[in-house]
């Protein structure tokens, strides 16, 4: 008898594939022939999933239900590098998308806090590409600095990059911009950046 699918790790092993291929779950997305909405519920495990879908999803990264199942749940996940979070983002602001390219810098940020001992830093923290607009290239330079610093690794080089010329809040909403300026962190508010460090908690 089969031990019956879990949607989690389902979603878990599914994201996993996504990111080992670069993807983002727009990208997954237009392989599949669904939205971007459906292919984030799915991978948070939403337990309502139509099968026929699910089946398309699963067959664009290259797994099967039964391989895409048959992981541990400890098993290894694709790791992000700062490189491929920077791609990423790009894409999503070439799409019009700051909120997710906002939750992919989240991502980054959760990366870093969960490396574990013998991880190739230098890889991990090597100068990215251009992520094609000069605030958003601040922006992860202060925050990969941040995190660099409160974790007391050594900070890469390339994050040693000078203000914006102008005040700018990546997540502009007039009413909640006086909360966002109290509750930025310094490395940010010191480039000129406004942005509520919980934005950054995002996994």
């Amino acid at each position: 008898m089969h031990a019956a699918v879990d949607p989690a790790d389902l979603g878990a092993a599914v994201r996993a594939a996504r990111r080992a291929r670069g993807w983002t779950q727009g990208t997954l997305a237009e392989h599949a022939g669904t939205s971007r909405q459906w292919v984030n519920a799915f991978e948070q495990g939403h337990e309502r999933a139509e099968l026929g879908m699910t089946l398309r999803v699963v067959d664009a990264v290259g797994l099967s239900l039964g391989t895409a199942t048959a992981q541990p749940p400890n098993a290894p996940r694709h790791q992000l590098t700062v490189r491929s979070v920077a791609r990423a983002i790009r894409r999503e602001l070439e799409d019009g998308d700051t909120t997710f390219a906002l939750r992919l810098l989240g991502q980054a940020v959760a990366e870093l806090r969960g490396l574990g001992e013998g991880v190739d830093l230098e890889s991990f923290l090597a100068a990215p590409p251009s992520t094609g607009d000069p605030r958003w290239d601040t922006l992860l330079a202060a925050v990969v600095s941040r995190e660099c610093r409160l974790r007391n690794l050594p900070i890469p080089p390339w994050t040693r990059v000078p203000p914006l010329p102008r005040f700018w809040f990546p997540d502009d909403d007039p009413i909640l911009n006086a909360r966002t300026m109290q509750r930025t962190p310094l490395d940010l508010r010191n480039k000129g950046i406004w942005l509520d460090g919980r934005a950054l908690e995002t996994a």
